[in-house]
C-alpha cells in the first residue's frame, strides 16, 4: 500500500448540497404522500430563498408553483436536484441531471439494499458519479436541512411541528435519517437551533467524512454531531477528524455497533486486547472526538458546547462542587468518581482565604456547601463574586461545577452572577439546575450558558470532556512505514499461516528490535548446545503451528538452570506433544530475562482502519486483567509515550523517562514494522517483552497470517 492511498480518499465538494441556490425537485406532486410535493411546502412554509424548479411531465403547477416538463425546459440550471422518484427511475433520472449540467443531487428513496437488484442499481449510481463527479447524497436518505438560509432540502415530518427553524451553531451528519430530526427537534424544543442536518443514508457516493470536513470549514459550525453505524474508508474519516479538530471545533459521535477486529485475533493473546469497540475507541481518541452512548448524551454535550468558550480546558480532573445545600453534593463526590473525575479538597490555603467570604456555617471542603446564606444575606452577597474566583484559583480544581436546587428568592440574581462568573473564569463551569425558574434558565441561556436538569448529566457530561484533548496533529496520518523486505522473509505465505517463533525472532531481530538469545533445536544434544550457547537459566518451548497458546497447552518449560534441567525438560515436553497429538517443529531453546515488567506489543490489521497497534499486561496478566490500549499505527514516539502511559502495569512501574525512553522506541519501531505488512489480515504479536529501564527485549514471537 502506498503512503498516499493510507491517507484515504480525496474530502467530495458538498457546497451545491448545502447552500444551493437554485434547487429543481423531480417527481414532486400535490398527491398526498408525495415527498417531493412536501419539501417544496416546507421550502415554501420557510420562506426559502432558493429559487424552485417542480420537474413533472403531468403537472401544471406543485404546491402552487410552475411546473416544467423536463429539466431541459427550466431557464437556469439548478445548483441541486432532488430526485424524488422511485428506486428503478434514480439512474435515468441522474442521467438527465448530468446531461442539463446539474453537478448535484439528493436520492430519498429506498430500495438500492436487500436485494441484488438494488445493490446492482446502487452500484451503477456510483460508477455514473465516477465518471461525471456528480455529487450524490443518498440513496435512502432524509436529505439536508440548513436552519439558517433556510434550505429544507428534505421531507422529514419534524419540521411538521414547527414554526420557523432556529439557527445554531451545531451541525449533525447522521447515517440514519431518523434519529438526526429527532436531534434536531430535540434541540429545537430546547431552544437551540442547528446549523445543517445531513442525512445520508446508504452512502453509495458521499459520506459521514465528506460532511464532517465540511462542517470544519463552516464558519457557522462550532460543535459537529455525527451518528454512524460503520465506515468505507478509515483513513478518510480520521483526516476528518483531525480537520475538525485543527479548526479547533469539538466532534461527539454516538457509534451503534463496533469494527470486528481480525478474527485470527483469537488465536492469539491480542484477541483479549482488542475486544468490540476498542478499536472506535482507539480511532476517536486520536482524533479528539467525544464518544456517547445515548442521544441523550449527545445533545447534553452539544448543548454546553454550543455556549461554551471550547478553548476552556480543564486543568484536571478535579471537579469544584459547589452547591447550597449538603445532599446534591455528596451524591456528585459518587458521581464524579464513577465518572474517572475528582472531587478533591481544597487547599488549606484556598479555604483561609474563603474563611473571610463565605458565612461561618459553610463547608469549604469540597464538596462546597456555600450555604443559602452567601447570597441571600447583605452581609454576604458582596463576598460572593469573590468566593467564587478563589475556589476556582484553587490548584487541585480544574472545572467548577454549580448545583442549584429551589430557592426561596434571587434565582434571577444567582442566575446573572453564575453567568458573570462563568465569563470571568478561566477554567470551564458547568451549571445543573433542576428547578430553576424559567426567567434564571433563559437569563442563563442568554449568556450561552446551558442548564443541565439533572445532576448526573452534568457530571457525565464532564467525564465526557475529560478526554477532549489537545490536537496530536495531522502528522501521524501520513508517516512512513518500516522498509522491510517481508517476502524474504514470508515467502510462502498463505491464509492461515503460522510463522514459527524462531522465524518471527528472526524477522524481529531484521527490523532492528532486541530479542531474547535462542534457537529451534532439533534434538536434544542440539538443546543442551544451545543452552550452553545462549546462557542459563533457559526456557523451552514446543513449536507446532497447532499450538500458540503453549503455556496452555502444557508445552512450556521455564527456568532450566542445568543440563539436568534440559535433559529432563526435553523428555517431558515430547511426551506432552505426543500425548496431545500435536507434531512439534522442535524446541526453541532460549535465554530467560529475569528481570523486568512483562507487556504485551501485538498489531493486527483493521478491516476498517488499517493496522492498530495494541499494548497491554503481558505474560500471564494478559488474559486475567483488563489493562489495554489500541492505537493506529504507525505512530510517533509522542503518541506512543501518551499510549503507554494510559496503561496501568505502566504507571505503577514508575512511569516512562519521557518520549524517547527504550519503550517507547521499541514500541514506535515496532508500529512501524506491523505498519509495512503487506497482508489483508494477520496479527503479529510479542507476549511478553520485559521492560527494566532502559532495557527492552523480546521474549515470545508470534506471527498468523489469515488473508493474504
Amino acid at each position: 500500500m502506498r503512503d498516499d492511498e493510507s491517507l484515504g480518499g480525496a474530502f467530495a465538494d458538498v457546497a451545491s448540497l448545502l447552500s444551493p441556490r437554485v434547487v429543481a425537485v423531480i417527481g414532486a406532486s400535490d398527491q398526498p404522500g408525495n415527498v417531493g410535493g412536501a419539501a417544496l411546502r416546507f421550502f415554501l412554509k420557510f420562506a426559502s430563498p432558493c429559487t424552485l424548479y417542480p420537474i413533472n411531465p403531468n403537472r401544471e403547477t406543485v404546491a402552487g408553483l410552475p411546473c416544467h416538463r423536463s429539466l431541459a425546459t427550466l431557464p437556469r440550471v439548478p445548483d441541486l436536484a432532488i430526485l424524488a422518484v422511485p428506486a428503478p427511475a434514480v439512474p435515468g433520472v441522474m442521467r438527465d441531471c448530468v446531461a442539463a449540467g446539474i453537478k448535484a443531487g439528493i436520492v430519498w428513496a429506498g430500495g438500492f439494499e436487500g436485494t441484488d437488484a438494488g445493490r446492482e442499481r446502487q452500484a451503477e449510481l456510483a460508477r455514473l458519479c465516477r465518471e461525471t463527479g456528480f455529487a450524490l447524497l443518498g440513496p435512502n436518505c432524509l436529505g439536508v436541512i440548513d436552519s439558517h438560509a433556510p434550505v429544507t432540502a428534505s421531507f422529514a415530518s419534524m419540521m411538521l411541528g414547527f414554526d420557523h427553524l432556529l439557527p445554531g451553531n451545531i451541525s449533525m451528519v447522521s447515517q440514519s435519517g431518523g434519529l438526526a430530526t429527532i436531534a434536531q427537534a430535540l434541540s429545537q424544543q430546547n431552544g437551540y437551533g442547528f446549523r445543517y442536518m445531513v442525512s445520508t443514508g446508504n452512502e453509495a457516493v458521499l459520506g459521514v467524512s465528506d460532511f464532517t470536513a465540511a462542517f470544519a470549514e463552516d464558519p457557522k459550525t462550532k460543535v459537529i454531531l455525527i451518528y454512524l453505524e460503520g465506515i468505507r474508508d478509515g483513513a478518510k474519516f480520521r483526516r476528518a477528524l483531525q480537520a475538525a479538530r485543527v479548526a479547533g471545533k469539538p466532534v461527539i459521535v454516538l457509534k451503534a455497533g463496533a469494527t470486528a477486529a481480525s478474527a485470527i485475533a483469537a488465536a492469539a493473546h491480542t484477541g483479549a486486547l482488542a475486544g468490540e469497540g476498542r478499536v472506535w475507541q482507539a480511532i476517536l481518541l486520536e482524533g479528539g472526538a467525544i464518544q456517547v452512548e445515548s442521544l441523550e448524551e449527545l445533545l447534553d454535550l452539544a448543548f454546553h458546547l454550543s455556549g461554551a468558550d471550547v478553548a476552556k480546558r480543564a486543568t484536571s480532573t478535579g471537579v469544584a462542587a459547589i452547591t447550597f445545600g449538603g445532599g446534591s453534593g455528596v451524591l456528585s463526590a459518587d458521581q464524579c468518581d464513577r465518572a474517572g473525575l475528582g472531587v478533591p479538597a481544597l487547599a488549606a490555603e484556598t479555604r483561609a482565604k474563603l474563611a473571610h467570604l463565605v458565612p461561618p456555617i459553610a463547608s469549604t471542603r469540597n464538596p462546597i456547601d456555600l450555604t443559602p446564606q452567601a447570597y441571600l444575606d447583605s452581609q454576604w452577597l458582596p463576598h460572593f463574586p469573590k468566593a467564587l474566583d478563589v475556589i476556582a484559583d484553587d490548584p487541585s480544581v480544574g472545572t467548577v461545577l454549580f448545583q442549584l436546587g429551589p430557592m426561596s428568592a434571587g434565582d434571577f440574581e444567582m442566575a446573572e452572577m453564575v453567568a458573570a462568573f462563568r465569563e470571568r473564569c478561566p477554567k470551564p463551569v458547568l451549571v445543573a439546575w433542576p428547578l430553576a425558574i424559567e426567567a434564571a434558565r433563559q437569563s442563563l441561556r442568554a449568556n450561552g450558558v446551558h442548564v443541565f436538569p439533572e445532576y448526573s448529566r452534568a457530571v457525565r457530561t464532564l467525564g465526557r470532556l475529560a478526554i477532549y484533548q489537545e490536537p496530536a496533529g495531522v502528522a501521524e496520518l501520513a508517516m512512513s512505514r518500516a522498509d522491510f523486505d517481508w517476502a524474504a522473509q514470508v515467502p510462502l505465505a498463505a491464509d492461515g499461516l503460522v510463522v514459527s517463533e524462531a522465524q518471527c525472532h528472526a524477522i524481529l531481530r531484521d527490523a532492528g528490535l532486541p530479542v531474547a538469545a535462542g534457537r529451534l533445536a532439533t534434538s536434544e544434544e542440539m538443546a543442551l548446545q544451545t543452552a550452553t550457547d545462549v546462557g542459563f537459566p533457559v526456557a523451552l518451548k514446543g513449536i507446532s503451528g497447532a499450538v500458540t497458546h503453549r503455556a496452555a497447552a502444557g508445552l512450556l518449560a521455564l527456568s532450566l538452570k542445568s543440563d539436568g534441567d534440559v535433559k529432563e525438560a526435553w523428555q517431558s515436553l515430547n511426551a506432552r506433544a505426543k500425548a496431545l497429538q500435536v507434531a512439534l517443529d522442535g524446541l526453541y531453546v532460549q535465554h530467560m530475562v529475569t528481570e523486568g515488567v512483562e507487556l504485551l506489543v501485538s498489531a493486527f490489521r483493521d478491516p476498517e482502519f488499517g493496522v492498530m497497534l495494541s499494548l497491554g499486561a503481558g505474560g500471564t496478566m494478559t488474559e486475567l486483567i483488563d489493562d489495554a490500549v489500541i492505537l493506529p499505527a504507525p505512530l510517533d514516539a509522542a503518541a506512543a509515550a501518551r499510549g503507554l502511559d494510559r496503561l496501568r502495569i505502566v504507571r505503577r512501574a514508575g512511569g516512562l523517562a519521557g518520549d524517547e525512553s527504550a519503550l517507547t522506541s521499541f514500541v514506535v519501531r515496532f508500529a512501524a514494522l506491523a505498519a509495512s505488512a503487506p497482508w489483508q489480515r494477520f496479527v503479529l504479536e510479542i507476549n511478553p517483552i520485559k521492560w527494566s529501564g532502559e532495557r527492552v527485549t523480546a521474549i515470545d514471537g508470534l506471527l498468523i497470517v489469515e488473508q493474504v
